[in-house]
């Protein structure tokens, strides 16, 4: 078996490499691991010093790098036409994916799937994914630090409370902000308590899922009175 006698040859030439261990890595290090070790080399450099790591800023003989915030429309049709022969790319984005808003209220309904309506950011840009150069980063940007072209990041972690937020820093040489905006309630008293925004695909679940469970309550005699009533006096305490 070729595959075999391939994994022994390679198996013996590791063994038989006496020196140290990154001269034992070089000849099997692809860039990607390359890429990898030098991150955590410098992570344990500045872990050790109680600083933040991340990513520093790009030298003379590399691409220069071209920072995006925000996973919405404008940033993922930027991403999209990045020549990345010239640029690298770093997305930063509390959200992995792209929504197609308009189609949201359709799978609220059941007449389109969630997965129907959003595109994974490394589809948009292949380079997050397949370049060691370029990344996605599942994070919040918290502040700009526009003389030094540096971002400071903090980590999401939503839901998961055995995981505290992680923060980092990224440099740039381009910086484009398109995180977008918080949805108008033009005043309204408690529309940020009670009401649901369709923007994103956990809003169009939570609606669903109250559809679903209203429906199947209405079923249950005599509930459909005693909400109404509760309604009606919620109402007359909010007015």
């Amino acid at each position: 078996m070729p595959w075999l006698k391939n994994l022994i040859k390679i198996s013996k030439t590791i063994s038989n490499q006496s020196s140290s261990y990154n001269k034992s890595i070089t000849p099997l290090a692809s860039p990607l691991l390359t890429q990898f070790l030098q991150f955590t080399k410098q992570y344990s450099t500045n872990h050790h010093h109680h600083d933040v790591v991340g990513l520093e800023a790009t030298k003379s003989d590399q691409k220069p790098r071209i920072v995006v915030l925000g996973s919405g429309w404008a940033g993922c049709r930027l991403m999209k036409d990045i020549d990345t022969n010239i640029y690298d790319v770093v997305c930063v984005s509390p959200r992995n994916h792209m929504v197609f808003t308009p189609l949201l209220a359709s799978t609220c309904v059941g007449t389109l799937e969630f997965r129907s309506v959003a595109e994974p950011i490394g589809r948009i840009q292949p380079a997050v994914s397949t370049q060691p150069t370029s990344f996605f980063f599942l994070a919040n940007c918290n502040a700009i630090d526009f003389d030094n072209h540096m971002i400071q990041c903090q980590t999401v972690t939503e839901g998961v409370e055995t995981l505290e937020p992680w923060n980092f820093n990224v440099s740039y040489d381009k910086l484009v902000i398109a995180s977008g905006a918080h949805a108008l309630t033009f005043g309204i008293k408690g529309v940020n308590e009670h009401a649901t925004f369709l923007r994103e695909v956990h809003h169009a679940q939570e609606i669903r899922r109250k559809l679903l469970l209203n429906l199947m309550l209405s079923d249950v005699p005599g509930i459909c009175c005693f909400r109404y009533n509760v309604m009606i006096t919620e109402l007359h305490l909010l007015y």
